[in-house]
């Protein structure tokens, strides 16, 4: 059936937006004119010539300037930007979601084409051609001669393997198709080896990683890669890979949805939804909580802390932009040295990255001018929110309570503050974002993406995470409290996007019911919630990102984002937001790429949002297992798959050389300017022989 054409959601005019680099007029009116020159050669040259622009006027004073902007223009046109060059200006246009005329499948298929741009680009790069060279050969590793081959299932067996049960009633080949697929979790930790071919989990899931539409990229803070392997095929295959990793700190839809925002809470407060007294004495409770968290000695007497008076909290104010300078001082000293001995300015690393948490001077780091700055900040903050909570009426009770916060000069700034002391303990240890989820072949044919997504809320997956983090030290916390913090480690929510935003068939209708299901204790559901604004950083390269570091830094004379914990929520962004505007191109201009993902939640068990808004106490409650979620996963999605025998002849086709061939066509589709030449070819089925 036809799709329909929503034309309303192809970019307005309006959307054209304009910038103006801080360049010289005359470097402009040549930039311009460069680009109007390529464009008119053909589109796919445009973006390759502005990558090598700087080679033309590398020695001139602005020419680390026109590098970031030639860079940033690269990359918004590789993601299907329009550019319109003028001599005074810069005219900029995203493709939006929908292009007049084009149908959903068809938007998608040019959303993931330009993300692969910077994912080929990758392949290219030296060090992943050894990486992916390293796990193509056949060498001996512990007792076995392998290589990654021998964990990419043979498609053409398992096909025929499935093809007995396509028949039969789901119910019925549910249970039989478990000899043929048998999932089973392994959580790629440190050193793990895999017992088939000796080679590192971790290696075998970053391997598959590279397949995405998106380049591989780490993130700070915590991250568990999964392996989703099926015990029922010789060698165990993999049929998937999943990370789990700490969530974003600001994320309006998830945030409302859980009700960590203002509007929602009173909201349900209003509504009924929750009890108001003990909602409010829940918001005291964490206030006070996160007061006793943070090393206070230095900066208060017992008494202000009982009974703090505005006098307190500006004192605390001034201490915090006290040390804001100091630390300053520090970064530019730094940002001097470096500059004297010729270097690049190193990043500001923490301590705690160099001791191990046994041996660490917690007091010591809380002294630090980044964490003395932190806890005075913090303090001002939560002192200012406890005064108006001890200015409270106590008695009256219920809404009238309720309204009493809302009307006082400083209530709704007292909430705000309270929610977000909230948010930041639910983020810390219960909620994990999904940042990689999906099959790979031959199993990605039969909606194995599903089955891996389900298989994140199962108990194993919980089990593991909490074993993994719960006696773990909380490396900001503990620099705050001046002691060792260890956080709980039970996840209650998962989050994920999806990567195009007009829908995900992994996700779609991805539910199982109990009313369905007699084998399950609660509803297991992915809910899609809403769009995200369509906001950040994934579409600029790894080369344009560290040249506006540069540009800032040389701008500030101090490298200010140091990617170092407690500094602030994401440095990618904050990093080159600081750049973008250092080069006067307002920074909404290009971070806002206006292509919105769907955002996805998960409650692990019933009443778990109110757990983490603190008005129900925390649960151990125990999910479902993998066994379970496994076979209602046969049932209601493998074995009506199986029924078509097209999807069969595309699972046939899978297998260790189709591997193989996918990334040599992504390395052939590599800019030759990227100097990749001598790589193109390189690989072939003979290497994993």
């Amino acid at each position: 059936m036809k799709e329909d054409v929503v034309e309303g959601d192809a970019p307005a005019p309006t959307d054209l937006r304009t910038v103006t680099p801080d360049l010289p007029k005359h470097v402009l009116v040549k930039l311009s004119a460069f680009i109007e020159v390529k464009r008119q050669q053909g589109r796919e040259q445009l973006g390759a010539a502005l990558r090598r622009l700087h080679t033309h006027w590398h020695d001139e004073a602005w020419s680390l300037e026109l590098r970031a902007v030639a860079l940033l223009l690269a990359d918004l046109f590789d993601q299907g930007w329009d550019i319109i060059a003028g001599d005074d200006a810069i005219h900029l246009q995203p493709p939006g979601l929908r292009l007049v005329g084009e149908t959903p499948d068809q938007a998608k298929e040019r959303l993931r084409r330009a993300l692969q741009t910077g994912r080929d680009r990758q392949l290219g790069d030296p060090g992943v051609q050894k990486f992916l060279g390293r796990m193509h050969r056949v060498v001996p590793r512990g007792a076995v001669r392998s290589s990654i081959a021998d964990v990419i299932d043979d498609g053409a067996k398992l096909a025929a393997s499935l093809l007995p049960f396509a028949g039969l009633p789901p119910a019925e080949a549910a249970d039989r198709l478990k000899a043929v697929i048998d999932p089973v979790i392994e959580v790629c930790d440190e050193d793990a080896k895999c017992t088939v071919t000796g080679l590192r989990l971790i290696d075998i899931w970053r391997y598959f990683r590279h397949t995405w539409s998106l380049e591989y990229r780490s993130t700070p803070g915590r991250q568990m890669a999964i392996l989703v392997r099926n015990a029922a095929r010789p060698k165990r295959p993999v049929i998937g890979i999943a990370m789990l990793a700490s969530p974003v700190v600001r994320m309006r839809v998830r945030d409302d949805w859980i009700g960590w925002n203002p509007e929602p809470f009173i909201a349900r407060l209003r509504d009924g939804n929750w009890d108001v007294e003990l909602a409010l004495r829940a918001l005291v409770s964490r206030i006070e909580r996160n007061i006793s968290d943070i090393r206070w000695d230095d900066l208060l007497s017992p008494d202000e802390l009982a009974f703090p008076t505005e006098r307190t909290i500006l004192r605390l104010e001034q201490r915090s932009a006290g040390a804001a300078i100091v630390r300053l001082r520090q970064l530019e000293a730094a940002y001097n040295d470096a500059e004297q001995a010729n270097e690049a300015v190193r990043s500001q690393r923490d301590a705690a990255n160099k001791t191990s948490p046994e041996n660490m001077d917690w007091l010591a780091a809380s002294e630090d001018p980044l964490f003395l700055r932190k806890r005075a900040e913090t303090l001002g903050q939560l002192l200012d929110a406890k005064r108006t909570f001890q200015s409270l009426n106590w008695t009256k009770g219920g809404q009238a309570m309720l309204d009493a916060l809302i009307q006082h000069p400083n209530g709704l700034r007292t909430l705000s503050t309270a929610l977000v002391e909230i948010r930041k303990g639910g983020l810390s240890s219960q909620v994990a974002d999904v940042s990689v989820c999906g099959a790979v072949a031959p199993y990605n044919q039969l909606l194995g993406g599903k089955l891996v997504a389900l298989l994140m809320a199962s108990q194993e997956v919980r089990d593991a995470y909490r074993t993994r983090y719960a006696e773990q030290v909380s490396i900001i916390s503990s620099q705050m409290a001046g002691r060792a913090i260890y956080r709980p480690a039970e996840l209650k929510v998962l989050t994920t996007t999806s990567l195009y935003g007009n829908g995900s068939s992994q996700y779609n209708r991805l539910r199982l019911r109990t009313s369905e299901f007699t084998t399950l204790d609660h509803d297991l559901e992915w809910r899609e919630l809403a769009k995200t604004a369509g906001y950040g950083t994934v579409h600029l390269g790894p080369t344009t990102v560290r040249v506006l570091r540069e540009v800032s830094e040389r701008m500030y004379r101090a490298r200010r984002i140091n990617h170092r914990f407690g500094e602030g929520a994401s440095p990618r962004l904050r990093q080159i937001r600081e750049a973008v505007e250092t080069l006067g191109i307002d920074a909404s201009a290009v971070l806002h790429h206006a292509t919105p993902r769907i955002f996805y939640g998960c409650e692990l068990h019933p009443g778990a949002i109110n757990e983490l808004v603190g008005i129900h106490p925390a649960t151990e409650n125990r999910g479902h297992s993998a066994g379970v979620i496994a076979s209602l996963w046969r049932q209601r999605w493998l074995s009506k798959r199986i029924q078509n025998r097209d999807v069969l002849g595309m699972v046939a086709h899978g297998n260790a050389q189709s591997l193989v061939d996918f990334f040599r066509e992504g390395l052939a589709s590599v800019d030759v300017g990227a100097g990749s030449d001598e790589n193109r070819g390189k690989f072939s089925l003979s290497d994993m022989s």
